[in-house]
């Protein structure tokens, strides 16, 4: 049988034609306003763009890309169980979170001394395995235990394949805080650079890490500015002291979160690699792929329904996986709820096997190279990070700007339009504010207290930081069985503080109603209820019910009501019925006019505590306010303060709404 073409027969169209079409269906309607949407950095995104001819500006330096598999348990040997179940299950790669990793989100393995880092991986064959260690505050000396266990275990030292996310810009962004003065942590930066370099070792120390830029709410040209300022920043300082730019940038590896926006995130790890490169030209050295590492979003994860967070984690390892991440880390569906337990942790490593054997994402390089939509996004996303990168470098560079809180401030600026956004549902949800299961099944975690920071330690008596020299005295002293907490404790210099940007989740406000709403249940029997009290023909309210119900319930409220009532005693007699305190008009705006004053002065004398309106009132509001509406909720206006006000007259939560927090 020969090829069926699905074009023949009709006439080849072209944009012009197009845009006549679409112009008669706007009918005056302005196109720029209708159809052009706007991203957090103002980038215009059009309806339909034409291919474009554009060369491949990813090339993974492994083919596939390498998936991962966090280590976050506190006991020593339940970790290295959990370790050796995801290599034997596919990971290629483990990530370590110690306790004072930014990332871990409460949870660590706390690793005080080097046979508490061997239990953890015994059995691990490290010149097979990759390694990232994420330790916060903890990463330098991090680096050190590995060092002397890699030496310990006889293991060729150019074999390995470890990257330590110690990221000083990263401190002071997400918790406001650097060890020492700039100028101490980058001799010592330099010194352990220089060991690592005798030595042979296989250990890239530096990481330019943009996940805490996108877990405080910043915007994807937000992230990569960020992540192009601290990359050179390492550079600067690994140049200055001695480390040629050559070995200095296989120092250092990138880290971004993927996002549920798919496009976005394959756009903004294509941008990346042509920003990057561009610097790298600019630094005088040929440039080469940078090893990139993305995790899927902390901010898009929900406690309520996490089994969507299954979807949303697909969706972002595919888009990682896509726009040419080295390695992929899935937070496990329930990282927001407590420590995953097993089923969770295989879902996230087999969600990549998937994709990867499955689907075979993997099998080409930049897939979506000359996509009309991707390359402009990627182009535009690069300029904005440009000039986002430019602005850091006029405030003296990342530690500069983070100091003075000149970065911070733009990224709580987007903070701001989100949240705003959040709370309108202009960006909805799934399962929490747009859809909600008040009736879900409470998903598994592991019941295990989150730990701490250990800094109470032993100072020890070391060199000052010289071309290895400290690194190796550091060395030999964990080697003879000096702990973390000792090496922290002989970084003796005063705490350089700034303004943090905290992580965020987006689904945390709406969670707060919904948390308020068990505990009415738990106290009382019953959640906060409203009655839905319809006007007129199902045809008519059912569209508008169907909406203030789900609207409801993302407050947590039980909705009761929204049936077809034969006249006005009917509903005051089925509102009374109901229990409930709240009432609410849901009906078409012709049986507004006509009834909604009534309705609600009947409802008002039968007890209702307050009388809602479900539309806009437009002409109406001062007539039906005085007939006793107290508010009107429509699509576009701040649901959640609505929501939050009605808990708040049925004596639920604080009155600033948000429980003190």
């Amino acid at each position: 049988m020969g090829e069926v073409s699905l074009t023949a027969g009709f006439a080849p169209g072209d944009e012009a034609q197009w845009r006549r079409l679409v112009d008669k269906v706007l009918a005056g309607r302005p196109f720029e306003r209708v159809l052009v949407s706007r991203t957090r950095d103002g980038i215009a995104v059009e309806p339909l763009y034409p291919q474009r001819a554009a060369g491949s500006v990813v090339h993974r330096r492994d083919g596939r890309w390498a998936v991962f598999q966090r280590i976050d348990h506190p006991d020593f040997e339940t970790a290295n169980a959990l370790a050796r179940a995801d290599v034997e299950g596919g990971a290629d790669g483990l990530e370590l979170l110690l306790p004072g990793a930014p990332g871990g989100f409460g949870y660590g393995v706390p690793i005080q001394s080097l046979a508490d880092l061997e239990t953890v991986l015994d059995g691990i064959d490290l010149s097979r395995i990759r390694l990232r260690l994420d330790g916060g505050y903890e990463s330098r000396p991090a680096i050190v235990f590995l060092a002397a266990l890699v030496g310990r275990l006889g293991i060729d030292p150019a074999a390995v394949d470890i990257s330590v996310l110690s990221d000083p810009a990263n401190g002071l962004l997400a918790m406001g805080r650097l060890t020492a003065r700039t100028e101490t942590v980058n001799a010592r930066m330099i010194d352990i650079a220089h060991g690592l370099r005798d030595a042979g070792l296989a250990i890239a120390p530096l990481v330019a890490d943009g996940r805490a830029v996108h877990a405080g709410g910043g915007s994807e040209a937000q992230e990569l500015a960020y992540v192009l300022a601290d990359g050179l920043n390492h550079l600067r300082v690994l140049d200055e002291g001695g480390i040629g730019l050559e070995d200095a940038r296989r120092l250092v590896t990138f880290a971004f979160a993927a996002d549920v926006d798919q496009f976005a995130t394959i756009a903004k790890l294509r941008a990346f690699r042509l920003a990057w490169a561009r610097i790298e030209e600019a630094c005088g050295i040929t440039p080469r792929p940078a090893r990139v590492h993305a995790e899927t979003a902390w901010r898009m994860l929900t406690r309520r329904d996490p089994w969507v967070n299954i979807l949303r984690n697909a969706v972002a390892a595919a888009a990682a996986g896509l726009g040419g991440a080295d390695s992929v880390t899935v937070l496990p569906f329930t990282q927001a709820l407590g420590l995953p337990d097993a089923l969770a942790r295989r879902i996230a490593r087999n969600t990549q096997l998937v994709l990867i054997e499955e689907s075979g994402l993997g099998r080409v390089d930049d897939p979506a190279a000359g996509s009309g939509y991707v390359e402009a996004l990627t182009t535009a996303l690069a300029e904005a990070a440009w000039a986002g990168f430019q602005q850091i470098e006029r405030e003296g560079g990342i530690i500069e700007s983070l100091k003075a809180g000149h970065f911070q401030r733009r990224v709580m600026a987007t903070r701001d339009s989100r949240a705003a956004d959040i709370a309108t549902r202009r960006e909805p949800i799934t399962g929490v504010s747009e859809y909600p299961l008040l009736t879900e099944a409470e998903a598994a975690t592991l019941k295990v207290a989150a730990n701490g920071l250990q800094i109470m330690g032993e100072p020890i008596d070391l060199p000052a930081p010289a071309k290895g020299v400290r690194f190796a005295a550091m060395v030999r002293a964990v080697s003879e069985g000096a702990t973390m907490a000792d090496l922290m404790a002989s970084a003796d210099d005063a705490w350089l503080r700034t303004e943090p940007v905290p992580a965020m989740r987006l689904a945390e406000p709406f969670e707060q109603l919904r948390d308020r709403s068990d505990a009415a249940l738990a106290r009382d029997g019953r959640r906060p209820a409203v009655f839905l009290a319809t006007l007129g023909q199902r045809s008519a309210f059912a569209a508008r019910a169907g909406w203030t119900r789900n609207m409801f319930e993302a407050g947590g409220f039980e909705v009761a009501g929204a049936d077809v009532y034969g006249d006005e005693p009917a509903a005051v007699a089925a509102f009374r019925a109901s229990g409930a305190r709240l009432a609410c008009l849901c009906g078409a705006d012709a049986d507004y006019a006509a009834g909604a004053a009534s309705l609600a002065q009947a409802l008002r004398a039968a007890g209702a505590e307050a009388v809602y309106l479900a539309g806009r009132p437009g002409g109406h509001e001062a007539a039906w306010r005085a007939a006793g509406i107290d508010d009107f909720v429509f699509a576009g206006c701040d649901i959640l303060s609505f929501l939050r006000r009605g808990q708040e007259r049925l004596g639920l939560g604080g009155t600033d709404g948000r429980d003190g927090q």
